[in-house]
Parts: C-alpha cells; sequence; structure tokens
C-alpha cells in the first residue's frame, strides 16, 4: 500500500499547470440577491409562509410518517445518463433531482454520486447502473427508507447513522444488502454473480441464506444467490474503492474536520502518465492522501499561489491559503495500470463568519447568529436552529407560535453541486401534519424544491458543535 492508513472533484490526464490569480471579491449570497446564505434560507421560508396564508392548510391534512426524498446527482467524469421508468436516457447535468424510478447510467469513463439529504450517498463507478426504487425521510430530516437497485457493476456507499427501523438497502443481481449506517461496496458482475465488501459498520446480506458482514470482511455470492463463507477483504488492484476507504480514513487520522472532506478515485494510471485531482480549500493546514495498490506513484501538491510540494510518501500536511489546490499523481513505475485515490481535508474550525476571497466562499450559520438576529428583530415566540452535526448536511428547525397558531418545520440542506439542495421534510400547522400538501402545492407552483441556486458553485455542506454552538456550513467557490 501507498501508505499505511465520496464525489469530489474528477481526475483528468493532464499536467499541473500554475494556479491563476484569484478574480475580484464578489458579494456572496442567492441568485445574486447579496443577502447571504441566510436570504436562501429566507427565500424558502417566505415561499412556505405565503403557501400557509392563504388558508391552505385548512385542508385535510394526510397522516404521513415520511415524505419523499429527492437525491442530487452529482456528475464528477462523463458520460453520465439519467433515465426514469424505462423511458428512456438522457445526458445528465451535476446537481440534477433524482427520485423514485430514477436511473443512474455510468459509461465506460464515467463517475457519479448520488448525494442523499441526510448526507448519505453512493459513489457510482464506470460500467454501473442503478435504479432509485425508493426514498423517504422520515419527519425529523433522517433516512427513513431507501431501496436501490444495481444491475451492473460497482458502487461504495457511505450511510449515516439511521434511526431505528430505517432501512438502506441496495439490491444486486440475486443478493440484498441492508444497513443501519456503514460503509460498504457492491460488486455486480457480468455474469450475474455478486460480492460485498464492508468497510466500516456491519451489512445483512441476504440470498438464498442470511448472513451478517462485518468491517473487514467480504462474501460472495454466484447468480442464484447462494452465499460462499465470508472471509476478510481480499487485496484487488482493480478496486478504487477499497483505496477510497484507505485514503479517508488516512486524512481524518490528521485532526481534520469531517466536513472538509473529499476523496476522488481514477480507474487506471500506467508508467509515465499524470493525473490531476483538484479541491476548493478554505485554507488552513491542508492534508492530502495518495493510495494506491502497488507499484510506484508519487504525489506532487500544487497551493493556490503556485507553489508546488513534495509530499513525502504518500501523505501531504500543508499550511496554506484558500483557493483551488491541486494533486498531481504521477504513475512512477505501473506496469499494466493501475487505479488510485486521492483524498483531501483541512482542520477548519467549526466557527462562525463568512469568508469571500471572489474565488473561495464559506458561509455559516450558527445558532448565536440566528438568535441574535431574532432578537435584533424583536422576534418573540420565534425559534430557530440548526439540529444536529453531519459531515455532508445541515438540518434548520422552526417553530413559532403567533397569535395561538404554532407553525414548525425542518428542512434538511445538502450540496446539489452547482446548487444548494433543500428539502421540506416536516411542516405542522397546530400540530397538524401537512408536510405532503405543501409540497404538493410546491409542485404545482413550478418551485423548486430541490435546490436554491446560488452565485457560486456549492462544494460542501456540512454541520457542527463550535463556540457558537450548532453551526452550518457552506464551501463553495467562483
Amino acid at each position: 500500500m501507498a501508505i499505511p492508513p465520496p464525489a469530489g472533484q474528477p481526475a483528468s490526464q493532464l499536467p499541473a499547470q500554475p494556479s491563476s490569480p484569484p478574480p475580484p471579491a464578489k458579494k456572496s449570497g442567492c441568485a445574486g440577491c447579496s443577502v447571504g446564505c441566510l436570504g436562501c434560507i429566507g427565500v424558502v421560508v417566505l415561499v412556505i409562509l405565503l403557501l400557509l396564508g392563504g388558508g391552505y392548510f385548512f385542508l385535510v391534512a394526510q397522516a404521513s410518517a415520511g415524505v419523499a426524498s429527492p437525491a442530487a446527482l452529482l456528475v464528477a467524469s462523463t458520460p453520465v445518463d439519467v433515465g426514469h421508468n424505462d423511458g428512456g436516457y438522457q445526458p445528465a447535468t451535476s446537481g440534477q433531482s433524482l427520485d423514485a424510478g430514477s436511473s443512474v447510467r455510468t459509461g465506460h469513463t464515467g463517475h457519479a454520486t448520488i448525494q442523499f439529504p441526510d448526507g448519505s450517498l453512493m459513489r457510482v463507478s464506470p460500467d454501473t447502473t442503478v435504479t432509485i426504487q425508493s426514498a423517504q425521510l422520515s419527519n425529523a430530516g433522517n433516512l427513513k427508507s431507501v431501496t436501490l437497485q444495481q444491475k451492473i457493476g460497482r458502487t461504495l456507499s457511505t450511510v449515516q447513522h439511521l434511526a431505528g427501523g430505517a432501512s438502506f438497502q441496495v439490491g444486486g443481481h440475486s443478493v440484498t444488502a441492508a444497513v443501519r449506517g456503514t460503509e460498504f461496496e457492491v460488486v455486480v458482475r457480468t455474469d450475474s454473480s455478486n460480492q460485498i465488501k464492508v468497510f466500516d459498520g456491519s451489512v445483512a446480506v441476504s440470498g438464498q441464506t442470511n448472513v451478517t458482514v462485518n468491517a473487514g470482511e467480504q462474501v460472495d455470492a454466484d447468480p442464484n444467490g447462494k452465499l460462499a463463507a465470508k472471509r476478510p477483504i481480499q487485496p484487488d488492484k482493480q478496486d478504487p474503492f477499497a483505496l477510497a476507504s484507505q485514503c479517508a480514513k488516512a486524512v481524518a487520522s490528521q485532526a481534520t474536520t469531517p466536513g472538509t472532506q473529499q476523496t476522488t478515485s481514477g480507474d487506471n494510471l500506467s508508467t509515465g502518465q499524470t493525473a490531476e485531482v483538484d479541491y476548493e480549500s478554505q485554507g488552513g493546514r491542508v492534508s492530502v492522501a495518495l493510495c494506491y495498490p502497488g507499484s510506484t506513484m508519487s504525489l506532487t501538491v500544487i497551493d493556490p499561489n503556485g507553489v508546488q510540494h513534495a509530499a513525502r510518501g504518500a501523505l501531504a500536511l500543508i499550511d496554506g491559503p484558500p483557493g483551488l489546490w491541486r494533486a498531481i499523481v504521477h504513475a512512477v513505475d505501473v506496469v499494466g495500470g493501475e487505479p488510485y485515490a486521492v483524498s483531501f481535508a483541512t482542520n477548519a474550525g467549526c466557527s462562525s463568519g463568512n469568508v469571500d476571497t471572489g474565488g473561495s466562499v464559506r458561509e455559516t450559520l450558527s445558532n448565536t447568529q440566528l438568535a441574535h438576529n431574532l432578537a435584533e428583530a424583536g422576534s418573540s415566540g420565534i425559534t430557530i436552529q440548526v439540529q444536529g452535526t453531519s459531515s455532508n448536511s445541515a438540518r434548520i428547525y422552526y417553530y413559532s407560535n403567533l397569535g395561538g397558531t404554532e407553525i414548525s418545520w425542518t428542512i434538511d440542506f445538502y450540496a446539489a453541486t452547482p446548487n444548494l439542495g433543500w428539502v421540506l421534510t416536516q411542516i405542522t400547522i397546530r400540530g397538524i401534519n401537512v408536510t405532503t400538501q405543501v409540497v404538493s402545492r410546491l409542485t404545482a407552483a413550478n418551485a423548486s424544491i430541490s435546490s436554491v441556486p446560488t452565485d457560486y458553485i456549492v462544494d460542501r455542506v456540512y454541520s457542527c458543535v463550535g463556540p457558537d454552538g450548532n453551526t452550518m456550513v457552506i464551501e463553495g467557490h467562483r
């Protein structure tokens, strides 16, 4: 291994080029409204309240234990196509919304990520086809149930911890893998046999029999679903996801902030070839790891000022400014070609405060900020908070009791790159759940219920606990 340890930017067979100076600073905001991220959320809130203001909440409410969950498709490299209910495929665009019945198909060089609002995600390798059969969020904003069917190819799923009764299932040709919060790989081969590898947590695999596969183990199944005995994960020089898991753990061990992590995998690099992996950083100490199965590869990191840093071994720790960081992977002696993975992360603290260099953008909302803004506005009877923490999403909760009418709602925000993704998971009026009706009304009004355009590209959304309490962080670039 190179070192002893999602859907990042695409790797390309290009030599390193000097970084260009950042453009002049621009005002940040949603769709150029220059009101910051709170303005983005405010737009969403205003639409909801306008719908309620027409007496709409007096309609008969349908009891609902969950709400349909859209997912965002992040395209790292093409070709990637999307179809729906066998209606044919069309070229995909990064950030587009996926729902039940959507199928994602990658070509021989295509890489994509299916990002769910709670932060769970599935990385899709080349020559893979996956269909979302169902996806629901609970009223609290967590995944309630997800079922995906993998027709062919290789995927890596990273699932946030699920509450009791929730499920995340990936079906292969003749087996199903069900989890409660883990990282696992599913391979469906051309002969319809299957393989499941577990890198973290445990997976319940069902075929002709059932078995629980734990971290560090794998199990194979024949085309009829007959399971072989589980065993330790076997070396596989053609598996980029084992390397991706290894690299992610390597940068996580360097006291980095989980939400800043980006992992990119490449399929094949031969002697003399180079590949570039890009990362938009907010500055600080940047950790970069390179993982490969054998032979010899080297890593050079170029910071936003154009300064080259030769990594000692395959792990680099560099203090530097915000902006575009580039990892150059060079295949020194790799006969026949091998896959590789590169992970980035920074030690950015969980602090509130916006940054806009004209190139890099960081916007935050903390519970202290929200409480201060409400107090300055003279608002009473209103609570708005960032709830919980996640390395891939943020949850905003609202409650008000104005004039004796109690209203509450919960929204999950996530990176639907290039946009800010959001999904309304719960809205109640006087204790009555009207989520289904409000979402239907939004849809009928042709309002986007999946993303908010911003005047910059959203790279990451996460939530953490800092000096100002729970904080929502959006990182991006222009």
